[in-house]
């Protein structure tokens, strides 16, 4: 069972989590006609397919620890919603109170109380059941059935300050005025923001009214991930006066800026994408807004959990099985199997919950001790069905306390390494944590190394073309540009669609190129396509200029003076014998063309560049080489691997 959604926020002074949560989500079961008055620690059934398990920890300091997991079976699987408040117990004094003196300033003064509330979806080999808050049509990238923002983080949203550090969470979007922009600055630049601030910007002429309705379609799916900003036209031109033009926001355009944002370097403006407007025009806002929804919860399901809130999921983790155990001692006997079954139903596939822990076997076990010793009690209080004879009832009562002792001492061991394995698994989440921060380091100075790269390759290219020209400096406006590397394929179809190369024209879906985006988080792949579509573009114009008389792969391993090259190792072309022969394979290799190139409009594209070696992802890009009739190249797929008779 994967994780579909997850939001991670703090309140502001003055607003107790737990209260909070604790009404949003009686609420919200009500709203969902289940039949649930109060919510109290244990184990509940609240509907036929439903069951709630509620867990609880109280701090001798005040604090308090709240976790609700709704299970809903259907017949799609089991959907798990864990909603977990903390609150640091200061929530009714005056800012800037604490016992024994003032609280310090910074974070910890204002990031007390948060909520956590993660969505464990089925997988998706099952059909999809109907619900009002699921959108089912669709599956992500873990396999699991796509989940809309559960309808409890928008109700908590709509009455509390929330905050993901400086960065504002809201369930509409928030407008910013001239006199706000400091402040999304501030939050922008934000060292300790986790999500993603989503900025749009105007668009002349249309009322903002109008806009604010067209962002939220947009960002529907972000919602509780997400700060959501649309400035209007005196704050955009002061954001655009105080950032550097890297990182400005176009208008009718909207930027994602991830966190740890540097206005003032040019390569960090690389990992903060803009969809252009006339992207945002080209696309049906529902597209748009799953496709921002998926790019941000995968990203926020790959960041750690903050270290105070890490620190109450294990604490939780650990209360869990015995506030479960403690339900099943109070339940009457009958119930007992069913509720441990139950409770234990929360667990995903590998025993693993939706908020992280190792589900309880133990559970099981006591469950079945528990009906024994009940049952064993009724029959010697009833005195009915049982043995006449004293002796052979005294034996009796001694074989089943003999087996009662083996079952608690199993109880006791399986309790022993259940706890060995929770400790195991909170140290490889530890590990794991490090390794995608090393992992993130290493891709920023990765992507800096290539800017240090292209920049050399530019100038060598205008080396080359002084040498070659006797002096002609080959270096004009639009050379410039060309050479700069796109921050994503969804800027590099931009420039396809300008035309900023005259001799390559892209024919293909854009969709498997736009998919490339999410798997490409610094556009380093994006920055690879543009350097060989450059050389496809300067292979095109040599052979026009009579420079150069034979194919791609002769101009790659014997480059003319003055022009751009690419390793030709990366090319090849043609496709392997068992595609070739392959009829299926063949046909998805075919792409549009010109009617002049075939007259069909389609040809088989074999020659293709290797763009990067990822598993079965590792990105590819066919071309036809036109130059002969047309004197141009045509591109007609760029995106993930195509089937092969390896990966089929």
């Amino acid at each position: 069972m994967a994780v579909a959604y997850r939001s991670v926020f703090s309140l502001s002074h003055g607003q107790n989590a737990v209260r909070l949560v604790t009404e949003q989500f009686r609420a919200w079961l009500a709203l969902k006609g289940y039949d649930f008055a109060a919510v109290a620690p244990g184990v509940h059934q609240v509907a036929e397919q439903a069951q709630l398990v509620a867990t609880e920890l109280r701090a001798p300091g005040g604090s308090r620890s709240l976790r609700y997991r709704l299970t809903e079976s259907s017949s799609a699987g089991d959907w798990v919603t864990t909603v977990t408040a903390h609150s640091d117990g200061t929530s009714g004094r005056p800012e800037g109170y604490a016992e024994g003196g003032p609280v310090a300033d910074g974070p910890a003064a204002d990031g007390g109380d948060w909520v956590w509330v993660d969505v464990n979806a089925p997988p998706s080999a099952h059909r999809p059941a109907a619900s009002h808050e699921r959108l089912t049509k669709d599956v992500d990238a873990a396999d699991a059935w796509w989940t809309g923002v559960p309808h409890i983080v928008r109700e908590i949203l709509s009455v509390a300050d929330a905050r993901d550090g400086e960065m504002t969470l809201t369930a509409q979007p928030a407008l910013v005025t001239v006199a706000d922009v400091d402040g999304l600055i501030s939050a922008i630049c934000d060292p300790g923001r986790r999500g993603s601030a989503l900025v749009a910007a105007p668009v002349p002429d249309v009322p903002l009214s109008r806009l604010v309705a067209h962002v939220e379609q947009l960002t529907r799916e972000c919602v509780g991930i997400c700060g959501i900003y649309l400035l209007d036209t005196e704050a955009a031109a002061k954001l655009e006066e105080t950032f550097a033009p890297s990182h400005s926001v176009p208008l009718g355009a909207m930027r994602t800026f991830l966190p740890e944002a540097d206005p003032a370097s040019a390569v960090d403006a690389r990992r903060h994408r803009v969809l252009l407007a006339r992207t945002i025009a080209g696309y049906s806002p529902g597209k748009l807004a799953h496709l921002l929804g998926r790019a941000n919860r995968s990203r926020a399901l790959n960041l750690p959990l903050p270290p105070e809130v890490a620190q109450a999921d294990r604490a939780l983790s650990r209360e869990e099985p015995a506030a479960v155990l403690r339900s099943l001692a109070e339940a009457p006997g009958g119930t007992l199997a069913r509720s441990a079954a139950g409770a234990a139903g929360a667990a995903g596939p590998g025993g693993r919950t939706s908020a992280g822990q190792v589900p309880t076997t133990a559970v099981r076990e006591v469950a079945i001790a528990g009906e024994l010793l009940t049952s064993l009690v009724s029959e010697f209080q009833s005195g009915v069905g049982g043995p006449a004879d004293p002796d052979e009832l005294t034996t009796r009562f001694r074989e089943l306390l003999a087996e009662g002792r083996g079952v608690l001492r199993g109880n006791r061991e399986i309790s022993r390494r259940l706890a060995d394995l929770q400790d195991m698994l909170d140290d490889v989440e530890d590990d794991r944590d490090q390794v995608r921060a090393r992992l993130e380091d290493e891709q920023l100075a990765h992507a800096e190394t290539q800017a240090e790269l292209l920049s050399a390759k530019f100038e060598l290219d205008r080396l080359r073309s002084v040498l070659s020209r006797s002096g002609r400096i080959y270096q004009t406006r639009a050379a410039v540009a060309a050479a700069q590397s796109p921050g994503s394929f969804a800027e590099l179809l931009e420039r396809l669609e300008e035309h900023m190369l005259g001799y390559v024209t892209f024919t293909g879906d854009p969709k498997h190129t736009l998919e490339l985006d999410d798997l490409d988080p610094l556009g380093t792949w994006a920055a690879k396509v543009w350097d060989v579509l450059r050389v496809l573009n300067g292979y095109a114009d040599a052979r026009r200029r009579g420079e150069f008389s034979k194919g791609v792969h002769a101009y790659l391993t014997h480059t003319p003076a003055g022009r751009p090259g690419y390793p030709p190792g990366a090319h090849s072309t043609q496709e392997s014998e068992s595609v070739e022969r392959s009829a299926r394979f063949r046909r998805l290799r075919e792409f549009p063309v010109p009617a002049q190139v075939a007259p069909d409009g389609a040809v088989f594209m074999g020659a293709h560049f290797k763009i990067a070696r990822k598993g079965l992802i590792s990105p590819r890009m066919h071309y036809y080489d036109g130059t002969a009739q047309t004197g141009k190249i045509y591109v007609g797929y760029i995106g993930k691997h195509l089937p092969n008779a390896h990966t089929n």
